[in-house]
């Protein structure tokens, strides 16, 4: 019970202050438990962020990994996972907040810190990258940048999608963001043939 409590006021600190300005007495006090329960729970401040990115990303991981293992081609299947990806966030919008404060860059492991993130990237984009390279054989995807680069480029989007929706005080339901998304998925990767099926308009 005092481990949970920790973790989601240590998540509100971290989103609010970023890793170097968070106090841990900040986290107790919001917490509602002593230095000394806290200390004993979590012996550091990095144990403790790390502890806070373990919980989330293994909740995101099985998330999309739920809703991308549903039925349809390869580009359904794809826009269900994004479709995941995005909802979790906004309905997680502390530890988007985090991400964002900390100034990490989604298309990259550069500016991750913790163990826990950069498994959790190196997992999600393998996932993405699989996906695109069966989309590519398919013919659901161009063929003309490598698979990879098209998974770093949607986390990118991503990134910027979800940072405009905090910014404008995240107003829009996830429904609004999630349809913007999955349209602009379409426009930047596929085919001429898939974007004139799936929106109507040609590439």
């Amino acid at each position: 019970m005092y481990r949970e409590h920790i973790l989601d006021a240590a998540e509100q600190v971290f989103a609010e202050n970023g890793y170097d300005a968070a106090k841990v007495q900040a986290v107790a006090a919001a917490s509602g438990v002593s230095l000394a329960t806290l200390y004993g729970v979590f012996e550091t401040k990095w144990d403790l962020y790390r502890a806070v990115h373990d919980r989330r990303t293994t909740m995101l991981h099985e998330h999309v990994r739920e809703r991308g293992s549903a039925e349809g081609d390869p580009l359904d299947r794809m826009l269900h996972g994004i479709a995941a990806y995005v909802e979790f966030h906004m309905v997680n919008p502390t530890y988007l907040r985090m991400h964002l404060r900390d100034k990490h860059v989604w298309s990259s492991t550069t500016t991750l810190q913790s163990p826990e993130q950069i498994g959790a990237w190196e997992r999600g984009l393998g996932m993405m990258r699989k996906a695109f390279e069966l989309g590519q054989q398919t013919g659901l995807y161009h063929r003309d940048e490598s698979a990879e680069l098209m998974a770093r480029t949607t986390l990118a989007m991503h990134q910027v999608r979800l940072a405009d929706w905090v910014e404008r005080g995240m107003t829009d339901t996830p429904d609004q963001v999630i349809d913007k998304v999955r349209n602009q998925f379409i426009r930047a990767f596929c085919t001429q043939r898939v974007v004139r099926e799936r929106l109507g308009e040609e590439a």
